[in-house]
């Protein structure tokens, strides 16, 4: 029997560890690791210093309005190129993720699964967007147009998967809440973390990971850095992935600004990070599944974050993390620390829950194999 002929469909590139936090390389490969064949559609490129030359060129150069002629023609010609891999190698089926622009442009009786963590009406509502009111309108069409094309529905949230069944009508048998898994490629094995994880918290160590500091809560992590020095615990705070503004001054704060996935070393230096500290402290203002948690839960890392976006299909109070309200303050993080801090036991469940739930559900291998399945049935 002929196996299962699966278009990948982005105008991103999808063999790049870096593109979206990686996550579209890991759905990527978790589908080439399934029975599926899947074909590349459109033109992603291993990495490579030309390529990254290019991706700096392109963040330089204004990108294009939503909607207008340069962006028409950019769109236009990506889908008359993917129409002629199309035509030399059929597919059965068409792999959307976030690729709602993509499909704007495309017409096939190919069947479609439009894979998104969110939906344009939730970005608005949540996040600050760099778009005008003519863009987002150009984004809520393009949407609208998107899943109109699409068959079957995949979301990594139940918060997401509600918004889109709302918005759009869909009927809830055609959409799956599929949740995302860990972007790491050597996932350590439970002794190994046993073996390094310190049992004492001398120094207790916090790990905090965003690229927005102010998004991410940044200064919520500090202030809670503080409040646990403040009881006279020794505590270190690790901040990985930006800068934080002037005026944030502690010599238990390390800042390390950029690790590249890309490059082996780096990657190796990321994995380190989660192997040592304690915990993942990520008071997150706006999000909607970040990757990072299944990171911190693949190393039996409790999560203390925020109840907001999909991270309630992620996260369960006293299991493997705690969600704090929107309002809480840096504080109160530091009080659900300490309060874990002074329970070892407590600590050791919530750790031992951290990793289940990653090898139960929060990794890519359950994630291809769900996907398989849906695409499976959907073609019976």
């Amino acid at each position: 029997m002929q196996p299962i002929r699966v278009g990948f469909y982005s105008h991103q590139n999808y063999l790049d560890r870096n593109t979206w936090s990686g996550t579209l390389f890991r759905m990527y490969q978790a589908l080439k690791s399934t029975d599926l064949k899947i074909i590349n559609l459109g033109n992603p490129q291993k990495p490579s210093l030309v390529t990254k030359l290019v991706k700096r060129l392109q963040k330089i150069q204004e990108r294009p309005l939503l909607g207008s002629p340069e962006f028409l023609k950019i769109n236009q010609n990506f889908v008359e190129q993917v129409q002629k891999q199309l035509l030399k190698t059929p597919c059965d089926v068409l792999f959307a993720p976030v690729a709602d622009q993509e499909l704007y442009f495309l017409e096939t009786k190919i069947p479609i699964i439009y894979a998104s963590d969110t939906t344009v009406d939730l970005h608005c509502k949540y996040y600050t967007l760099k778009f005008n009111e003519q863009e987002i309108e150009w984004r809520f069409k393009q949407e609208k147009v998107a899943i109109s094309k699409a068959s079957q529905f995949i979301y990594p949230s139940q918060w997401a998967a509600e918004s889109a069944i709302e918005t759009y009508n869909l009927e809830r048998d055609k959409v799956e809440i599929i949740p995302y898994g860990a972007n790491i490629d050597d996932i350590p094995l439970t002794e190994k973390l046993n073996l390094f994880r310190s049992k004492n918290f001398f120094p207790c160590k916090l790990l905090f990971i965003g690229k927005d500091w102010q998004r991410k809560g940044g200064d919520i992590a500090v202030q809670a850095l503080r409040y646990l020095e403040h009881l006279g615990f020794d505590v270190q705070l690790t901040i990985l992935g930006t800068v934080p503004p002037e005026g944030v001054n502690n010599p238990n704060i390390k800042v390390i600004p950029f690790l590249d996935k890309n490059l082996p070393e780096e990657r190796q230096q990321f994995d380190q990070l989660l192997l040592s500290s304690h915990f993942f402290i990520f008071p997150t203002r706006a999000d909607c599944s970040p990757i990072v948690v299944c990171e911190a839960n693949a190393f039996g890392l409790p999560v203390i974050t925020t109840d907001v976006g999909g991270i309630s299909t992620m996260i369960t109070n006293d299991k493997n993390g705690y969600m704090l309200p929107l309002s809480a303050t840096g504080e109160e993080f530091g009080q659900v620390i300490a309060k874990i801090i002074a329970d070892p036991n407590q600590y050791e469940q919530m750790s031992y829950h951290s990793r289940q739930e990653y090898e139960q559900r929060l990794n890519w291998e359950k994630w291809g194999e769900s996907v398989e399945k849906v695409i499976k049935t959907m073609l019976k």
